[in-house]
């Protein structure tokens, strides 16, 4: 497993959760019962990232493509290659927040707020962000 799999679970958590709810407004590319996040959810991140990137060739200013993608590649230990993407959706996603979540601490937390969070653990500083 990479150096932060748990941080990186607990979103893409959150964000399966967040492209199936009907609530939410912007039209994504992945789909949430999708062999990309089936792959994040049996730990396979190569293969999660690999959909990700698919998906965000596609559309990469999709917030939610961003910040998958990013978890992936930092469940892969691949945090200079996830920054980008989470730097992206602080960017893309800023004031989107998912209809629902799996962890209560991150209720009423926006895209951006949850990549920024992903970004301080992932690099070890809290002013990253």
């Amino acid at each position: 497993m990479g150096a932060f799999p748990k941080a990186g679970l607990r979103i893409t958590s959150l964000l399966v959760l967040a492209l199936a709810a009907a609530g939410c407004s912007k039209t994504v590319g992945v789909d949430p019962s999708g062999q990309a996040y089936k792959a994040l959810d049996a730990h396979d991140y190569g293969a999660a990232r690999e959909a990700f990137a698919a998906a965000y060739s596609k559309d990469p200013h999709d917030p939610f493509v961003e910040l998958d993608l990013g978890a992936a590649y930092q469940n892969l230990g691949r945090m200079d290659l996830a920054e980008p993407f989470y730097r992206g959706v602080m960017t893309d996603g800023k004031g989107i927040k998912p209809a629902t979540t799996t962890n209560p601490s991150d209720e009423g937390k926006t895209l951006d707020q949850i990549a920024c969070t992903n970004l301080r653990l992932g690099l070890k500083d809290q002013a990253s962000c």
